[in-house]
């Protein structure tokens, strides 16, 4: 009987030394996998401004584009609609409203 008592005891122990060996390598891991969700969630943020900062240059670089095009139509000569790539040009005359707008789309750029 010593000897399957001597066997339980080191079944025991090291049943024990495992299950502590499993709780500290997963202690370990959830450490790294926070520490890695941290920096994911950084880089996340990082990108998330850089597309905002691009987009606010795009929408800047738009109205550019549609401010040149329409100024460029007011010395009668043709802009390049953003929208449709179409001719801006000035339109009207003494009885209706100066304006300058798209001839395929028909947007207004600008009225007098």
């Amino acid at each position: 009987m010593t000897d399957s008592t001597t066997d339980e005891a080191t079944e025991t122990e090291t049943t024990d030394t495992t299950e502590a060996e499993s709780e500290a390598v997963g202690e370990e891991a959830a450490v790294v996998d926070l520490e890695a969700a941290a920096e994911y969630e950084t880089v996340a943020q990082e990108l998330e401004e850089t597309v905002e900062r691009q987009q606010d240059q795009i929408d800047e670089l738009n109205e550019m584009v549609m401010d040149l095009s329409a100024r460029l139509a007011d010395n009668d000569g043709v802009g390049v609609c953003p929208d449709c790539r179409g001719p801006i040009v000035k339109s009207g005359g003494f009885f209706s409203k100066t304006e300058i707008k798209c001839q395929d789309c028909g947007r207004v750029y600008h009225e007098y």
